[in-house]
């Protein structure tokens, strides 16, 4: 069913990467009968990268939805066969593995066609018209290849494209039915046997295991006739004949073929419609990954999918209402997710997610390494503001704690450090301060985003006020906000400067501040969640 992905919410902030790799490890570590795999829903954080790179723990992939693919559903064990094998050997193949369809593929890997059931079949009903090898030639050796036979005279290539007949008459009859270029199965009949070749027969096959006189060997060599042994008897050497022809001049040479990341639900559609029951699989170069059939179709396959920082469709990677979320581990508000399934849902009122995801570590008897505890304990820092955000709880206080004692740091020192690696390794982008950490909200018919910086050093941001405003309006025009706020942040002086566009008396009324002459200051306000989001929702509510 491919790895579990486990990942935050869309603008991730540090809390959100941080946590989604974290507990990726812990769950690999604890449930081996899976593969976690953690990723991210949008560009790095600044802090995030320098923690990352600190701790010399990788970062997540970054995926764009979480709609199941064609590799979601393919089978890849497959069975393959060549152009060169014959048509017998598909056969035992599909019996074999209990299989409806082959691909057929080069040395290389590369796909080069398709043979399944149903070309076999109409290869069968072909045969009533008993055309031998006359639309299909073969040759000499591939004949004694398909019997287990060997060619004891003549050339293995010499090329059969006559009738098939059955020496079971009289030699005098017999001799009227050949023609030039033909191919008789014969048992031990020494009569019927030099008649043929005289009569033009390009290749006797001689059945149940016997081997003709010197004489006939001589007298095949003299006409550039061949002659192959069969250990099979008469009506089974008769029934295998046909199946030696290659696969290669047989197979769907065009079947449907698709790319392993396609969305499922679009190739269903020319699955269905396709004259094959089978899409083959491939990379960019051709090579077979694997075979996606309507049975895959019918199993259907969703992506599993672990959420955390969040719980709400809004937030989380397109798709993910057609997925299967396996587990959610988050500290905000219960959302909208809904599952057919009772889950695993960690849900607890803390500053971070990481700290839940530090507890559980504890819990499972799990000692993270230097770098997750390293990842974690920045998170928690990120996300409580350095321990000083309302949210933050003991619990908070004493996961930091215990986590830096495994790296090895003074939690403060390290949360200060990081603050300072976010304003030094970007520089300023309006657009950036105002959708880097994004948050929306609804109430009725009302649409609020309020984005959050965090610094330790504000000036910079309220410098470039008229920017922020401006680049704050665009992206509430282009979100389609009613209202849109920007929060900075200052970690040192414990507060936040509010900026606003939009519906702005909401946001006055609900966080009792005037806005008309730019940014206000809140003192003490460092929470977006608990400070400002409640207050907002509650003044748009009312």
């Amino acid at each position: 069913m491919g790895p579990i992905l486990v990942f935050g919410h869309r603008n991730p902030d540090n809390d959100s990467i941080c946590s989604a790799v974290a507990y990726a490890h812990l769950k690999n570590v604890t449930d081996p009968d899976d593969v976690y795999v953690p990723a991210r829903l949008g560009p790095v954080p600044p802090e995030t990268a320098w923690v990352f790179e600190r701790f010399d723990v990788d970062l997540p992939d970054e995926i764009a939805h979480v709609r199941t693919r064609v590799r979601d559903a393919m089978s890849e064990d497959v069975v393959t066969v060549r152009p060169e094998d014959n048509l017998l050997h598909a056969g035992r193949l599909m019996r074999e593995h209990g299989v409806r369809a082959l691909p057929v593929v080069s040395a290389d890997g590369v796909a080069r066609g398709l043979i399944n059931q149903t070309i076999l079949a109409e290869l069968y009903m072909a045969e009533t018209e008993v055309r031998g090898f006359q639309s299909r030639p073969t040759t000499a050796g591939r004949v004694a290849s398909v019997l287990d036979g060997s060619v004891v005279v003549g050339d293995p290539a010499l090329e059969l494209t006559g009738h098939v007949l059955i020496g079971a008459m009289e030699p005098e009859t017999m001799v009227s039915y050949i023609t030039p270029g033909d191919t008789l199965i014969v048992g031990d009949r020494r009569r019927t046997q030099p008649r043929a070749i005289e009569a033009g027969a390009a290749c006797v096959v001689v059945t149940g295991g016997a081997v003709p006189d010197d004489e006939v060997l001589s007298l095949a060599r003299e006409r550039g006739a061949a002659v192959v042994t069969s250990p099979h008897d008469t009506y089974a050497t008769a029934r295998l004949v046909n199946l030696g022809h290659e696969i290669g001049g047989v197979m769907e040479a065009s079947p449907l073929v698709v790319g392993p990341d396609a969305l499922l639900a679009e190739v269903a559609e020319d699955l269905m419609d396709s004259a094959q029951r089978e899409a083959l699989v491939v990379d960019d170069a051709g090579r077979l990954l694997g075979i996606l059939t309507r049975t895959n179709l019918a199993r259907g396959y969703r992506r599993r999918v672990v959420l955390l920082d969040h719980n709400e469709v809004s937030q989380s990677a397109p798709g993910v209402e057609d997925a299967a979320v396996v587990e959610i581990v988050d500290h905000h508000r219960v959302g909208d997710i809904q599952t057919v399934a009772p889950i695993l849902f960690l849900n607890l009122p803390v500053g971070s997610t990481a700290t839940i995801v530090a507890e559980r570590y504890r819990e499972l008897g799990v000692t993270p390494p230097a770098g997750m505890a390293g990842v974690l304990l920045s998170a928690v820092l990120s996300d409580t503001v350095l321990l000083k955000s309302p949210t933050t709880t003991d619990t908070d206080r004493e996961t930091a704690a215990r986590l830096g004692g495994i790296v090895g740091v003074d939690p403060i020192e390290f949360g200060l450090e990081m603050f300072r690696a976010r304003t030094a390794r970007v520089s300023f982008s309006a657009a950036e301060a105002v959708a880097a950490d994004l948050k929306e909200y609804r109430v009725g018919d009302l649409s609020i985003g309020v984005a959050q910086v965090e610094t330790v050093d504000a000036s910079a941001y309220l410098d470039r006020v008229g920017e922020l405003t401006a680049a704050l309006d665009g992206l509430r025009a282009a979100r389609g906000f009613d209202l849109a706020l920007l929060l900075v942040t200052d970690v040192v002086l414990e507060g936040s400067h509010v900026l606003a566009t939009g519906k702005t008396r909401v946001a006055e009324r609900a966080l009792g501040v005037s806005l008309a002459d730019g940014p206000a200051w809140m003192d003490g306000v460092l929470s977006r969640k608990k400070q400002i989001a409640g207050r907002l929702l509650e003044a748009a509510g009312g």
